[in-house]
């Protein structure tokens, strides 16, 4: 198993502007509240037909999280979200 990031295949977004746009959000998020989990949540809001792994990308792009750190982001997102009673 390849576990070298730089050789790594980037996943690629179902709709590449919904993915840009769900960055942005990440960012302005995370500059008005400094939150990275708030920025988190949102992201995966609008990034919840995606793929696991490019909504792991989003957070680490948008939301100023660690590579290391970003599938503890989504699966504390994805339990909220449940707990919440909200479809995922």
């Amino acid at each position: 198993m390849n576990t070298n990031p730089e050789t790594q295949m980037i996943p690629s977004p179902i709709n590449p502007s919904l993915n840009k746009d769900a960055i942005k959000m990440g960012q302005q998020v995370l500059l008005e509240q400094g939150s990275k989990a708030a920025a988190a949540l949102e992201i995966f809001k609008i990034l919840k037909s995606e793929s696991r792994e490019v909504v792991l990308v989003a957070f680490i792009e948008g939301a100023n999280i660690t590579p290391k750190g970003s599938p503890t982001y989504f699966y504390n997102v994805t339990r909220k979200l449940r707990n919440q009673k909200v479809v995922l």
